[in-house]
């Protein structure tokens, strides 16, 4: 057991998610990291990083076998200063419609595949969490109606995977930001300020908001 003091404690490499609606350019602003990048890419959308020298691809297989021989190889030599998942919402449904095939119930998810899914996604998400690097999951945006305790209903804008496991997700990353767009100058930037209407958070840097390529940075 290894004890340490707050004041020796550093920041070496950070967890995110960000998520907006598709189109909004997630996986394009990803080529902009400081650093080399690995994309590993589940929804098939990294053609328009064609030419982009500082980073890498790679397409895991409809049945995801491939990703655990690729993270044993990451955590025994990682030579990427980040490694991101595009899109953990595709792979949410990725993983639930492999368990439907393999389950008694013509290929559609019956219950065991949807409790198999939500044990499995946190888990894999821990696993990323283990890699010496920054670690960057993309997913999807959804709208949903939340009712406070004090019976006011809003809408809340949120990353578009099952509500245990986005808070669960959520939970795990030091930094949750929403891609959005300056209405003034057309510009994208990620805002990390939660409320009741946006999910988001930055509990490294305590920003309320960043460019995209500014946001391992601090």
């Amino acid at each position: 057991m290894q004890i340490m003091s707050g004041k020796d404690i550093t920041t070496e490499k950070v967890t995110c998610l960000i998520y907006g609606t598709p189109g909004m350019g997630k996986t394009t602003l990803l080529g902009t990291l400081p650093g080399k990048t690995l994309i590993i890419d589940i929804d098939r959308g990294t053609s328009v990083l064609a030419g982009c020298e500082n980073v890498d691809i790679v397409r895991i297989s409809e049945d995801l076998h491939e990703l655990r021989e690729l993270m044993t190889m990451l955590n025994a030599k990682c030579e990427y200063q980040n490694v991101a998942l595009d899109s953990v919402s595709e792979f949410e449904r990725a993983m639930l419609a492999y368990y439907g095939r393999k389950g008694n119930n013509n290929g559609v998810p019956d219950q065991a595949s949807y409790l198999r899914t939500d044990y499995k996604i946190i888990d894999w998400c821990r696993l990323f969490r283990t890699l010496p690097c920054n670690v960057i999951f993309t997913a999807w945006e959804t709208q949903k109606e939340v009712i406070a305790v004090t019976g006011e209903k809003y809408t809340q804008s949120r990353p578009m995977i099952r509500k245990d496991n986005a808070e669960n997700i959520c939970g795990l990353c030091d930094i949750v930001g929403r891609l959005m767009i300056n209405s003034q100058d057309g510009t994208r930037y990620v805002c990390l300020e939660g409320s009741q209407t946006i999910v988001a958070k930055d509990r490294l840097f305590k920003r309320k908001n960043c460019k995209f390529e500014e946001l391992i940075g601090g």
